[in-house]
């Protein structure tokens, strides 16, 4: 296991570090950022998957323990990290993990742990892609550690619930979602607490694991 490794997103880090240093708490970076205030609906109309993805990516269905939803890999926008996504999709990985990150109106991340709170050994990281895809409503992204460690994304991903537009230019979206986006709203609306086994924030109080995921 790499112990505390868990990938943030400017402003979830845990308030913690670990005595290894590997996991990076971001709480005071860039988390001036204001969550509420950068997810505003006004661009409800990125949710038209079609003028994100225009049928060059995979699908791959992602199986909940609240439902299923669909996202759409964009392998001509972001070919490293799709193939990095993929690889651990075909590998079973993602099988009988948990979203150990959930934030109303912002995110749920996965990716990492294991239903009894048991962190998972990923691959090596990959470098940090950024391309012309955004943080839309539904987008599909890496999580990664903490400035300055951009090129440190690794099995960890966040789908977005809403717009989150200030994550542009520092995350790699590669993809979104095409169908079953009111899973996504339910999973990021579950009640949270701290975790007690691993200390972390905004975990869900009943796990929602990802059953299976699979190419469509």
């Amino acid at each position: 296991m790499h112990g505390k490794t868990i990938m943030v997103l400017v402003l979830f880090a845990s308030g913690c570090t670990s005595g290894g240093g590997d996991f990076s708490d971001g709480g005071d970076s860039d988390s001036d950022v204001d969550a509420d205030a950068d997810t505003d609906a006004d661009t409800d109309a990125d949710t038209d998957a079609d003028t994100d993805t225009d049928g060059d990516g995979s699908n791959v269905r992602i199986e909940t323990s609240m439902g299923d939803f669909v996202v759409a890999l964009d392998a001509a926008q972001a070919p490293n990290t799709v193939a990095n996504f993929l690889t651990y999709v075909d590998e079973g990985f993602y099988d009988g993990l948990v979203f150990h990150r959930t934030i109303d109106d912002f995110m749920i991340q996965g990716g990492a742990f294991d239903a009894d709170h048991v962190e998972q050994t990923p691959h090596a990281p990959i470098d940090l892609e950024i391309s012309e895809l955004l943080h839309v409503d539904g987008a599909i992204s890496m999580a990664r550690l903490a400035d300055p460690q951009f090129d440190s994304a690794t099995s960890q991903f966040f789908v977005c619930d809403g717009a989150q537009s200030f994550l542009d230019g520092s995350y790699a979206a590669f993809g979104v979602t095409t169908s079953g986006i009111e899973v996504v709203r339910s999973i990021a609306a579950v009640a949270t607490h701290t975790d007690s086994v691993t200390g972390y924030p905004d975990w869900p109080v009943d796990d929602v694991s990802i059953i299976t995921m699979t190419r469509q």
